[in-house]
């Protein structure tokens, strides 16, 4: 229990006020949202801290003395400018959350290290300026953050960075690379298929140092442009090569500028350089490609690279480009460094390398066992290497050259059976696709497995229910599909829609309808065309049906249909926003919600309104004395309805539309278990109406579908805290043995771990713990027990009813419930209740009580299980972006493994 509390925030102080530093029994103390410059020494004598809050002030630094707070679990720095961190920081033993968003951080304190590596930690570190090797292992998860800041006791400054070149096809690339590295020019070259890599060395135009730089030569054929978009990097110089004898517009230089991007972001660098200067004088409107790509372009040149015209001057650009790269004498760990260009240097003997060689080359440099698979992990991260550590097929074998891996997803591309057969892949035609080629590349049958894999993995291909074929789902007909309903055709009774419309700020890029295709193939129908897909929910039960298609270029809408389409429906969006997000940052899109109206002859009316928007109007209609008429917008009190209704005009029919029927399916913020206890009266309803669940199933697949979107946003709100570790479990006591009574807390507890399956959720035996003395880790999860509780207690017994799934242990798993409710029952009600606990700011947020109950969870789960095996619970990455713990026989259905290949 807390018992001291001290809340200053928002009271406009630019001090720590020197009484409150006397205050020696502080246990919380809340600063946010102050002017505070400075945080005095003396902040060290509140040595009974367990919560402080500094958010949203101007700190720059901390005192050395805040390692003095050994009581210390949460620190919120979020929202100062602080630049570095005391080491003092890795003293604290008790730390649990460490928030430094919005800050100015490059790099982490080494002594955090041990405290991550234990997964005692969890660290925020959204929008700092963080070093690129950094923001690639956060991604990973906390124990690769510790191991990566535990290798930098050996760092050394690294001056290396990538250089892309791009453009079409015969433009002199490949002889640019060769005349920046001073080669005789070489007559007659044939021209780039695939990508080469090379090295060129530069001098540091400020520093006495050397860069280190690898070209990457990208061919120009369009075949190789979905491939090669993998291998764009934000922090990277591109050179945008054209040859004027084609002109501007017949070199492409706009459509490539828009590519990097889309792919990239408009922090990308790019200079364009004009080639075969001496033959004709390049002409290029530069003032209006500067203005429509602000930011990106970094100059224009041009080079002769037959007779060396321009080169040089190219060359002392690119050095001071290169030299202002926000990676530039970054920390990297010397043995790391000296394993991975021992490593790099055997790309061109051997385009891959089994993982056992790859490790023996690391031991050989120093690097430590527990570090190995972090190490390449981060090449992969930073586009030096091929290799998915995660991926039960792919672990065994890293790929040095992607131009061997590209080369050979091309070769199914271009080939013409293929194609004939509308994206279909026959797998016995695999040995006459990759069999010795013109291009000099070997393609031994033993690796076409993983080659089949990889395409999986790079959303380009996946395999058809015989197993023996694949769907290439880029070369799917034009010809539309006759999906089962359009979306002109009248709702049947009982089912809702659901309808959202993505607006893209330029033309739907190549693979956005394929990659949802692959994304989603689990929910296929075999319905899917270059410009759309039609897609049935897994389960069947839910009886979710939705169409996805490119209604123009710019123009994407998903439609859903079902008794309860709200699932499926966010499962979608969601992932669309991902995708986009993740694989085109520079492409601006924004959402829009369909107006519902339908005419007398059921044309739709195409008004629209934009989702941010209509979030905002809810937000305001939920403020106390906030709603009241503004404009063309009308507040009301809807009809036995305790809520303002706000209701706004389509500007396009001029028909009023409720905001909240508008915003159907978009979740509004409010705390899980005011959701859950609206669940509990539905499902109360529905067994006093339709008798026991699951006799029913047409009456009750709503409600299935309702509770299992309640479990997938629990889950998804959870992984904002901890994604390192399985979140769902069950508790309860073990009997004591003799006649003794025990009093709370003393009795031992079983904690058993949960599959993370949507919709086939059940405990696994294999991941059972033991815990003797409970009593103060129960009062610290107190609150996120009781949410796992309410949610398991109210999805499981209705999704295993209805979803058909049959569970290796059903009945164990409500025992498990059961005994987990005399459990919670015993616990007193104020250990699920917490002071400060505030409500969900997003609609995936738990609550301040819950996000620290989860996290006293996590670092007991780490405690019991040092190894981290969980059981044989294995992390899968879904297509919305979040990370599920699901047993071996789940596992199967997001890493399916290498495919058996035909002899």
């Amino acid at each position: 229990m807390i018992k001291t509390v001290a809340n200053l925030g928002r009271s406009g102080i630019s001090s720590v006020p020197p009484d409150l530093l006397e205050q020696t029994e502080l246990e919380v103390l809340s600063l946010y949202g102050n002017e505070i410059r400075r945080l005095p020494p003396e902040i060290g004598a509140l040595g009974q801290l367990r919560k402080l809050d500094l958010a949203g002030n101007r700190l720059s630094d901390l005192p050395r003395e805040i390692g003095e707070l050994k009581h210390l679990r949460e620190l919120d720095l979020g929202g100062n400018r602080l630049t570095v961190l005391p080491e003092e920081l890795g003293a604290l033993p008790d730390l649990q959350l460490l928030d430094l968003r919005g800050n100015l951080l490059k790099t982490l304190p080494a002594s955090l290290a041990p405290l991550l590596i234990r997964g005692q930690l969890t660290i925020r570190l959204d929008d700092n300026p963080l070093d690129q090797a950094l923001v690639e292992t956060l991604r990973r998860g906390d124990a690769a953050l510790g191991t990566y800041l535990q290798s930098l006791a050996d760092g050394v400054p690294q001056y290396e960075a990538k250089i892309l070149l791009v453009g079409e096809g015969n433009v002199g690339k490949t002889s640019l690379v060769g005349a920046l590295n001073g080669e005789q020019f070489v007559p007659g070259r044939p021209t780039t298929h695939g990508i080469q890599i090379r090295e060129l060395t530069l001098r540091h135009p400020f520093l006495n140092e050397m860069l280190t730089l690898r070209t990457w030569d990208f061919g120009g054929q369009e075949i190789y442009r979905v491939t090669h978009q993998f291998f764009f990097s934000r922090r990277a110089i591109y050179l945008l090569v054209w040859h004027p004898r084609e002109g501007q517009e017949q070199g492409e230089v706009e459509g490539w500028l828009r590519r990097i991007r889309l792919r990239v972001g408009t922090a990308a660098r790019v200079m364009i350089v004009a080639t075969h200067a001496d033959e004709r004088r390049p002409e290029l409107d530069f003032p209006r490609l500067s203005e429509a790509f602000p930011g990106m372009i970094a100059g224009q040149y041009a080079v002769d690279s037959e007779t060396n015209k321009g080169v040089g001057a190219l060359r002392e650009a690119i050095g001071g480009e290169a030299a202002r790269l926000p990676q530039m004498g970054q920390l990297f760990s010397r043995r790391w460094a000296s394993a991975r260009d021992e490593i790099l240097a055997q790309a061109g003997a051997q385009p891959q390398m089994p993982f056992e060689d790859f490790a023996a080359i690391c031991r050989r440099h120093q690097v430590r066992d527990d570090e190995v698979v972090h190490l390449a992990e981060l090449l992969h991260d930073l586009g030096q290497v091929i290799y998915y550590g995660d991926d039960d097929g792919l672990r065994d074998i890293v790929i040095l050259n992607p131009e061997w891996l590209t080369k050979a997803i091309s070769h199914v591309l271009e080939d013409h059976g293929v194609r004939a057969s509308s994206g279909i892949l026959d797998h016995h035609e695999l040995r006459r696709i990759w069999r010795q080629r013109d291009d000099g590349l070997s393609y031994n049958p033993v690796h076409h497995p993983f080659f089949l894999r990889l395409m999986e993995k790079f959303d380009v291909s996946y395999r058809l229910s015989d197993r023996d074929r694949s769907l290439i789902a880029q070369l799917v007909p034009y010809e539309r599909a006759q999906p089962p309903w359009e979306a002109t055709r009248p709702l049947p009774d009982g089912i809702r829609v659901l309808r959202l419309t993505c607006e893209l700020g330029e033309s739907a890029p190549p693979g956005l309808i394929s990659w949802i295709t692959v994304r989603h193939h689990d929910a296929s129908t075999g319905q899917h065309w270059r410009r759309g897909v039609f897609l049935r929910h897994p389960i069947a039960a839910y009886r979710s049906e939705a169409l996805v298609e490119l209604q123009a270029d710019h123009r994407l809408t998903i439609e859903v249909r079902a008794p309860s389409p709200d699932l499926f429906f966010n499962v979608l969006r969601d992932s669309l926003e991902r995708l986009l997000t993740t694989r085109w940052p520079g492409l601006p899109f924004a959402l829009f919600v369909p107006c519902p109206t339908r005419g007398n002859d059921g044309v739709a009316c195409t008004g629209r309104f934009p989702l941010d928007g209509l979030i905002k109007f809810r937000e305001r209609s939920t403020r106390p004395g906030s709603v009241r008429p503004v404009g063309l917008f009308e507040a009301t009190l809807g009809a036995g309805a305790d809520r303002p209704q706000v209701v706004l005009p389509c500007l396009t029919c001029h028909q009023d539309h409720d905001v909240a029927g508008l915003l159907t399916g978009f979740v509004a913020p409010q705390p899980f278990g005011a959701e859950l206890q609206q669940l509990e009266r539905r499902l109360g309803a529905l067994s006093k109406d339709v008798g026991v669940i699951g006799d029913h199933v047409a009456e009750t697949a709503s409600f299935a579908a309702d509770t299992a979107h309640q479990l997938r946003r629990l889950v998804r709100a959870v992984g904002t805290e901890v994604n390192d570790c399985p979140r769902l479990f069950t508790v309860a006591t073990i009997p004591p043995v003799g006649w003794r009574r025990l009093s709370f807390g003393q009795q031992p507890i079983r904690i058993t771990l949960w599959c993370e399956q949507p919709g086939e959720w059940h405990t696994w035996d294999g991941a059972s713990y033991e815990v003797t003395e409970p009593r103060d880790w129960l009062r610290k999860v107190g609150p996120y027990l009781n949410l796992v509780f309410k949610t398991l207690r109210l999805v499981y017994p209705v999704a295993a009813a209805v979803a058909g799934y049959v569970a290796p242990n059903l009945d164990q798993a409500q025992r498990e419930l059961d005994l987990m409710k005399s459990l919670i029952d015993s616990l007193p009600t104020a250990l699920v209740e917490d002071a400060l606990a505030a409500p969900p700011e997003s609609r995936h947020t738990l609550s301040v009580a819950e996000g620290a109950a989860l996290r006293s969870f996590k670092v007991l789960l780490m405690q019991l299980d040092a190894v981290r095996a969980f059981g044989g619970l294995g992390r899968v990455l879904t297509p919305t972006g979040e990370f599920l713990w699901v047993c071996p026989t789940h596992r199967r259905m997001h890493d399916p493994g290498l495919p058996v290949l035909p002899a």
